[in-house]
């Protein structure tokens, strides 16, 4: 189940419950049994809630605040309803979440209800139902970013298609992907006056049919968004083509700058060559320059011969040109990332699918732009890269640049058998303890336009990691790796 698709859902409840009055016909009651507050009670995704079995309990409750201290009236969550598949939904063994309608409709009312709600829990037995939790929100700030020293930066995360939603680098403007009316795609932005304040709906830009699941991108200023969708194809009424949309923000109001559809398919793909999907976007911090990847091959299907390639736009004024086409060497782009300059890009050539294991080298290539603005090939950096481990949990490796474009962080997997030897990261290599697992975070740092890298660590279920936009501190397997001096301190 999509986490923010259940959100939706969640929020069209909660604006059910807001305008039923409150009062005190919603006031939670005393507690009539002995049963003990649920302990460990969090809120770990929008509409996504755990807690600690309670022993005795037969049922649940949640109430909900919609507002958190604002002024609307808590009141309790409507029990799930089998035939609308709506309402506060449990087990009595493990850890549920609460359930929405999946073709409930979704408002920008409804998601801030969500994002500002605030939760109380309390465990029932026959005799009625006990002590409250204290009340809880969802973090989503903390959640898709990580507070560093110098600021915040985005999390990258390890089992994850990256499709969650995106933040300013001051916290004060989220953008998230929904579906809406029509299969249209859609992308809910909220603001906020300060870090303290409830989130506010600040506008909805669609983005073409058939498009939830999207990439979305913020620049750092939180002025300039992108995110991919699909129009209807120009050579054939019944095709969609897959394209990226460039939105602007000028004082309250945001502005399509630029539908950008495929270029011209690369020489080296044979005719006839189709472009494929937008797989990946990213956005210099001030918003002008873009590099999208785009997957052409010969024939759509399996069977099909393809190859990889970067698209980079640049933009002057209001006005958005393409600049570059990449050809990557690989079949496709799984990583992309820009550094906040928009003058160093890197993305992966090739990537190991353990599902179809291959003896291919894997690496990271480093593009340097030019001061003529053409791009070209500074490094190759053999590294160990995978894309998908199995269909029900993907693993990823991803990557991240400095603002600056000098340091370069991999999360890479040593699959000992399953890659070339040149691949496998030796103890010796390791700056901080034992391999622990098979994935690994690689450093790199560049002087002149040599790169080389800096350090290896590993944790175990290090499931988010985020890279501080100075390059200077890592946040992986909840730990703070530091860098002074051009070496990685290990805690």
């Amino acid at each position: 189940m999509n986490p923010l698709r259940t959100a939706a859902a969640l929020g069209c409840a909660l604006v059910a419950l807001a305008g039923c009055g409150g009062g005190s016909d919603d006031a939670a009651q005393p507690p009539t049994t002995t049963l003990a507050a649920p302990t460990n009670f969090s809120v770990t995704k929008l509409g996504v809630f755990r807690w600690n079995v309670t022993p005795g309990a037969t049922r649940y409750e949640l109430y909900v605040d919609p507002d958190g201290a604002g002024p609307l009236a808590e009141a309790k969550a409507n029990d799930f309803d089998q035939a609308t598949g709506t309402g506060f939904r449990y087990s009595l063994e493990a850890i549920q979440w609460f359930s929405g309608d999946l073709n409930a409709p979704v408002s920008a009312t409804s998601l801030a209800a969500s994002l500002n709600a605030s939760y109380r829990l309390r465990a029932c037995d026959a005799s009625g139902c006990g002590a409250f939790t204290d009340p809880k929100t969802y973090d989503i700030v903390n959640a898709v970013s990580h507070e560093f020293s110098s600021g915040r930066a985005p999390n990258k995360y390890i089992y994850s298609l990256d499709v969650s939603p995106r933040l300013s680098k001051d916290g004060l403007t989220l953008a998230m992907g929904q579906p809406s009316a029509g299969d249209d795609g859609a992308v809910y932005v909220f603001t906020r006056d300060s870090s303290t304040q409830p989130w506010q709906p600040h506008a909805v830009l669609r983005s073409g049919k058939g498009s939830f699941g999207a990439q979305i991108e913020l620049s750092a200023d939180g002025s300039t968004l992108a995110t991919t969708g699909k129009l209807t194809s120009a050579s054939d009424a019944n095709a969609l083509a897959d394209v990226a949309y460039l939105y602007q923000r000028s004082g309250s109001s945001w502005n399509l700058q630029a539908t950008l559809e495929a270029p011209a398919a690369p020489s080296a793909c044979p005719q006839p060559c189709f472009a494929g999907h937008v797989g990946h976007l990213a956005l210099s911090a001030n918003g002008s320059l873009l590099a999208t990847s785009r997957k052409f091959s010969t024939a759509p299907g399996v069977g099909s011969t393809s190859m990889g390639t970067v698209v980079t736009y640049t933009r002057s004024g209001a006005t958005w040109s393409q600049q570059a086409v990449l050809e990557t060497g690989g079949k496709s782009v799984e990583l992309l990332a820009l550094s906040g300059d928009g003058k160093t890009l890197a993305v992966n050539q090739g990537a190991e699918s353990l599902s179809t294991p291959s003896t291919d080298m894997t690496a990271a290539l480093v593009y340097a732009q030019q001061s003529d603005n053409t791009w070209s090939q500074q490094a190759r950096i053999p590294v160990g890269l995978v894309h998908l481990v199995t269909l029900g949990a993907s693993t990823l490796s991803s990557m991240e640049l400095s603002v600056d474009g000098n340091t370069l962080a991999i999360l890479a997997r040593n699959s000992p058998g399953y890659q070339p030897p040149e691949l496998d990261v030796k103890p010796t290599d390791l700056s901080c303890g034992p391999m622990v697992g098979s994935l690994y975070m690689a450093l790199y740092s560049r002087t002149g336009s040599a790169w080389q890298r800096q350090a290896a660590i590993s944790r175990a279920k290090a499931d988010i990691w985020a890279l501080a936009r100075d390059g200077n501190a890592l946040f992986y397997g909840n730990t703070l790796f530091t860098r002074s001096n051009g070496a990685w301190a290990c805690p």
